[in-house]
């Protein structure tokens, strides 16, 4: 008796620009529907804040999701409850706002994702992507966690100048 293949239909993986560019479309949909001009500066903030901030976390916890699973998370369990119970109209800085709406959720939630995260299915998924990144293919959440970290470190403090004149001891 042979057995026949199963036909699984094939399913692309997101890649990492195609996350970012989804939850930043999110973001321009719901929070700035009517204004551009305001997204556009505000693009910078939304990547580090929002955007990137949930693949960081999971990256420093040493654990990854799905990249379906991390649209889900951010966008229906952080972005829509925000937008739902938040005034949005009398919030005075956007960026700042939905960036302590995830630090918030995380606080709350961090730890389920966590475990969830550490479980049988999602380690297997785990090892799937890392073998997939052996043959060329990345982890989209471990590249949005390097992109974060990438935009952290490009910003410097201006130094304070030295003081030139001399102290008196007495």
């Amino acid at each position: 008796m042979t057995r026949l293949p199963i036909n699984r239909p094939f399913r692309r993986q997101q890649t990492s620009q195609e996350l970012r560019d989804e939850l930043l479309r999110f973001i321009q949909v719901h929070f700035y529907p009517s204004n551009l001009i305001q997204f556009a500066k505000d693009r910078p903030n939304l990547m580090r804040w929002v955007v990137l901030k949930f693949a960081a976390w999971l990256t420093s916890r040493g654990v990854t999701v799905t990249p379906e699973r991390y649209l889900d998370i951010v966008r229906d369990n952080i972005l829509m409850p925000a937008l739902q119970h938040g005034s949005t109209g009398q919030i005075a800085y956007l960026p700042a706002w939905l960036g302590k709406a995830v630090d918030t959720h995380l606080a709350h939630h961090g730890e389920e994702y966590y475990y969830s995260a550490k479980t049988a299915r999602d380690a297997t998924q785990g090892a799937l992507a890392i073998a997939r990144a052996g043959i060329g293919q990345s982890d989209p959440i471990r590249d949005l966690a390097t992109a974060s970290r990438l935009l952290k470190t490009g910003k410097k403090r201006p130094s304070k100048p030295p003081i030139k004149a001399q102290l008196n001891l007495l």
